[in-house]
């Protein structure tokens, strides 16, 4: 510790002041802890170009045999056609997650002989990727 002219000492507080800096300044100039990107977030105003592409990709690979969306050439007749029924983001996350009939009424069940299986597998990066891509071709 030192002591200041008038007598005071000043080394807890500088050393603490020294301790909360350190962890306080790569938060504030937007430093913080690495961590992995969550994907599009529900609500956001847009998902940015990166998952919207990854989006589009991961929707043609895994949804396209079954579901109609233009912006993809996506073509599948077993499903609904995703551009003449738009929904939330959130609703298009909980059909992938839980399957289909999550977010179907019982006449929108009655009209299909299959029903869409949960693809949880795919993780919420991708599942939220699709979902903004659908989302955002489909939003009128």
């Amino acid at each position: 510790m030192v002591r200041t002219k008038i007598g005071r000492r000043v080394g807890a507080g500088v050393a603490g002041l020294a301790l909360a800096g350190a962890l306080l300044a790569p938060t504030a100039l937007g430093h913080g802890t690495a961590t992995k990107p969550a994907g599009p977030t529900v609500g956001t105003k847009a998902a940015t170009k990166a998952q919207l592409a990854a989006g589009k990709s991961n929707f043609s690979s895994t949804c396209s045999a079954c579901h109609a969306l233009k912006a993809a050439g996506a073509v599948g007749t077993i499903g609904p056609n995703l551009d003449k029924a738009p929904l939330p983001e959130a609703t298009l996350i909980k059909a992938i997650t839980k399957g289909g009939s999550s977010v179907m009424t019982a006449a929108q069940k009655a009209k299909y002989t299959t029903q869409m299986q949960p693809y949880s597998s795919l993780g919420s990066l991708v599942i939220n990727e699709i979902a903004a891509y659908v989302y955002a071709s489909t939003k009128h």
